[in-house]
């Protein structure tokens, strides 16, 4: 029978209907039956109307998979078309409809329903002929899936259907002969043996299906039946019992977790939230039901799902193997160590690694990063303390590798940062990690990309000078303040023993640099700051033995020199420093070195400065602003530079005297910028700045009068500078108050663009293009001679870094103008954007080049989008 033929007789099937409107119990089914001549309607006469539909419907089911499967051999295409698979479709809902349900046992159909619309058919059927037409549909459906067409057409919406069809003919217990069940169904030795043979033959259906051929639909209808409340107890047991047999299958594991991250997937759940936790017990349990099983089978798929790399689900499959071995530890932890971590640390232990053990050295370190890099911010995450075996071999191969081209070097890094963190607290621990007593030598594998390790007894430390900078590079890559501050509160501990012998020279080297390097770190000084007693026991074990033993130590003492000035000016708190003031004494009376000598000096002075401010206030004297002024011309640097931040303190409380003694606060502010020492006159640049936001009337003119005529002030092109930056630092301070200043600081800016000296051009357009930025539509006319101040200095002047500034200010004006960049500049579009072209184009400075290509995209951004919004 050909396909059409087929199509059209399940075409009259499903859509004849009599006057009522009904397509089942009506007249046309014998002329339906009888269409097809080789089959006789009386074969059905000892049969429901309903079952002869539905077997003749499949007999055409049969037809249609046979037809396929032949055009199928002969190499012919044959799809079915739209119209002819909504057809089919229907014709097999209505056998799930009419030949499925009304056999399915209702607890057992109510495990697999999914919400789906079929029309309840309401007849009664003997057990016996349930039986025989289930089992009648149930194999004629597994035949009919054969063929690829009719299997994705009966699966795509059927599959919970044909699986409880099958869990009702083998999962269900059958009456024992004698048994009052068995006696109603008339079932003796004979057909109790029959149902049992019966039963193992779809036993062994679901099992193929599942086990072997791992279908992905039965399995997700699986899963969701199982995860139901109210699924039947047998269905329940029979299939937890076949999922646990999927499990200790061959990538049973990772054929179960694909089709649960799908579900996931398609749901767009958040895969932590839903399903880790539960999926990882799941297979964890196999540790209580047999650790043998688990160890030979479970363990190894943990493992693979560990280094799984399939495009998809990746990372999923990593967490469930985290999670799973995160179990482990919790059940049992020498189990845990001996089936994952003892591995991994053998391998990576052995004294040569060579050809594909270098390949397993390089799956070592994949793992490691799995394990505990990866998932480090989940709660679930393993303890880093546990690479405490490993952590020195991970160091010395990264440091021998760091400036190579493995390609697991980022995951080094990785695994270094994190041994750092959790165990740069202990000194013991981080000494043995970066002071190990052997070397490790890499040879590069050019084939495979691996590397071979070699461990070989240190001759020499000279690689520590190069491995301190990669470790500092480290730290500073990855900006983490936490690690930052406790390394070198570490590193300081280390310091305190120098004194023993326990360091080599090129040790000590490594400890000193290491401190001189955090200590510049904002992070660390601020950490110091706030909690100066982490630091200040260190301070007093050094000064203490330095000055009992009379026995210099010049690095020694300039550490601990450095970091006492780093607490000195960072803290008001004089409880802890009588000990060192002693000890400071004592020392400055046996050293020898003049300099030494001098800064020993000045430390004491500052303490004991402190000592006095914080004694006058404890006793409710308070500092009058002419002590304060007096101090400010103090010869030692650090009690000048005490005065000038107390006098930007009095000025920012509101101190009445300030206007008094405005003009004497002044002269002293401008005499201290004279100073090249940069504490210094940095701290005169704070007080200024001030000083200049609280009396902008006042200081305003003074200081534009200063920077725009130096001959009559005499200042030098240094101290113009720095009155530039305080101007800078005020005009950012005054926020919508800018614009009443306006026309002085651009007047004054545009006068230090003409100054003989070029850096003071250069600053002067530099402070221009930021007060362009700020003032945006409140420039004025005046933008106009701004450009032409920027052409003339691109054009002419023989200084790079004015032309770099003048480029820089036309692309500030351009970033101000922004949305209102027409309004501002009418007629200079034309001309910024000819300067910008002609200096990118032409110019031969980078810097240039890429100021002007930076304004140009801005200024093309501008225009689209104005241009834009106007037509829409």
């Amino acid at each position: 029978m050909e396909i059409q033929n087929i199509i059209d007789l399940m075409s009259t099937i499903v859509t004849s209907k009599n006057s009522s409107g009904e397509t089942f119990y009506d007249s046309n089914i014998k002329r339906i039956l009888d269409l097809n001549t080789s089959d006789n309607f009386n074969e059905y006469k000892n049969q429901s109307l309903r079952f002869s539909y539905v077997k003749k419907t499949i007999e055409l089911l049969s037809c249609l998979k046979e037809c396929l499967l032949k055009h199928s051999d002969d190499y012919t295409d044959v799809i079915l078309s739209a119209v002819h698979c909504a057809t089919v479709s229907r014709c097999i809902h209505s056998v799930v409809t009419y030949g499925f349900l009304p056999c399915l046992i209702p607890s057992i159909w109510k495990s697999f329903e999914n919400n789906q619309k079929y029309e309840l058919i309401i007849e009664k059927i003997s057990p016996d002929t349930t039986y025989e037409e289930l089992k009648f549909n149930v194999n004629s459906f597994f035949d009919l899936i054969k063929e690829p067409t009719l299997k994705r057409l009966i699966l795509v919406k059927h599959t919970n259907v044909l699986l409880a069809g099958v869990c009702q003919l083998c999962l269900l217990p059958i009456a024992k002969p004698g048994s009052e069940v068995a006696t109603e169904s008339a079932i003796d030795e004979l057909k109790y043996e029959q149902l049992i043979n019966e039963q193992k033959t779809f036993k062994n259906i679901l099992k193929n299906l599942i086990l072997i051929n791992r279908d992905p639909l039965f399995i997700r209808e699986i899963i969701f039946v199982l995860g139901r409340k109210n699924c039947q107890k047998h269905v329940k047991l029979g299939l937890g019992e076949l999922f646990s047999d999927l499990l200790i299958q061959s990538n049973g594991i990772q054929t179960f977790l694909r089709v649960a991250c799908d579900l996931i997937s398609e749901t767009s759940q958040n895969f932590n939230q839903h399903g880790l936790q539960e999926w990882s017990n799941l297979i964890h349990n196999y540790y209580i039901k047999s650790k043998t099983k688990y160890t030979d089978y479970i363990v190894p798929q943990i493992l693979e799902l560990l280094r799984s790399n399939t495009n998809f689900h990746q990372l999923q499959f990593r967490s469930i193997a985290v999670f799973c071995i995160h179990l482990m530890s919790i059940e049992n932890y020498n189990d845990f160590l001996t089936l994952y971590i003892n591995p991994i640390e053998q391998s990576m232990k052995i004294s040569k690694i060579q050809n594909d053990e270098s390949i397993m050295f390089s799956r070592c370190i994949e793992d490691l990063h799995s394990l505990f890099y990866l998932f480090r911010n989940e709660i679930w995450s393993l303890n880093p303390k546990l690479l405490t075996h490993v952590a020195a071999i991970l160091y010395n191969v990264y440091t021998a590798v760091a400036n190579g081209i493995y390609y697991l070097k980022s995951k080094l890094e990785d695994l270094v940062f994190l041994i750092f963190i959790h165990f740069s607290d202990c000194k013991d621990h981080l000494k043995l990690i970066i002071f190990s007593q052997y070397q490790i030598s890499v040879k590069y594998d050019d084939d495979s990309g691996n590397i071979q390790i070699k461990y070989v007894e240190k001759e020499h430390q000279l690689d520590l000078e190069n491995q301190v900078d990669l470790i500092l590079d480290l730290i500073d890559k990855r900006a983490d303040s936490k690690l930052m501050t406790t390394m070198f509160i570490t590193f300081l501990g280390m310091y305190t023993e120098v004194s023993s012998n326990d360091y080599s020279v090129m040790e000590k080297l490594f400890i000193v640099k290491a401190i001189h390097h955090l200590i510049e770190k904002d992070d660390v000084q601020k950490s110091i700051s706030t909690d100066p007693e982490i630091v200040l026991n260190f301070i007093e074990s050094i000064l203490k033995v330095i000055s009992e033993n009379n026995v210099i130590d010049v690095e020694v003492l300039s550490i601990a020199l450095m970091v006492l000035g780093c607490v000195l000016e960072n803290t008001n708190k004089i409880s802890r420093f009588d000990c060192i003031i002693d000890y400071l004494t004592k020392i400055s009376e046996i050293v020898n070195d003049a300099v030494f000598r001098d800064l020993i000096l000045e430390t004491l002075e500052k303490i004991r400065q402190i000592h006095n401010t914080c004694s006058k206030q404890s006793v409710g004297i308070q500092r009058t602003i002419d002590d304060v002024l007096f101090e400010t011309r103090d010869p030692l640097l650090p009690c000048r530079s005490h005065a000038l931040m107390e006098l930007k303190k009095l000025i920012e409380s509101g101190d009445k005297m300030v206007l008094v003694k405005k003009k004497a606060i002044l002269i002293v502010i401008q005499e201290n910028l004279k100073n090249t020492d940069s504490y210094l006159y940095l701290s005169a640049i704070f007080t200024l700045s001030s000083l200049c936001l609280y009396y902008p009337n006042d200081i305003l003119p003074i200081l534009c009068e200063e920077y725009s005529m130096p001959i009559n002030y005499n200042h030098s092109p240094e101290t113009r500078l720095k009155i530039g930056e305080v101007l800078m630092k005020t005009v950012k301070s005054l926020n919508e108050t800018i614009p009443l200043y306006k026309n002085r600081l651009l007047n004054t800016f545009m006068a230090g663009v003409r100054d003989n000296d070029h850096l003071v051009r250069a600053s002067s357009l530099s402070n221009l293009a930021d007060i362009c930025r700020l003032l945006r539509y409140n420039l004025g006319s005046i933008v106009a001679e701004i450009v032409n101040c920027a052409d003339y200095v691109l054009r002419f002047d023989p200084e790079i870094e004015p032309r770099r500034a003048a480029v820089l200010l036309l692309q500030m004006i351009i970033q101000g103008g922004d949305s209102e960049l027409l309004e501002i500049l009418t007629d200079s579009i034309k001309d910024i954007y000819h300067m910008l072209k002609f200096q990118y184009q032409c110019d031969k400075d980078e810097t240039i080049k890429l100021h002007a290509q930076v304004a140009i995209e801005r200024l093309n951004d501008i225009m689209k989008s104005l241009f834009l919004n106007q037509k829409k």
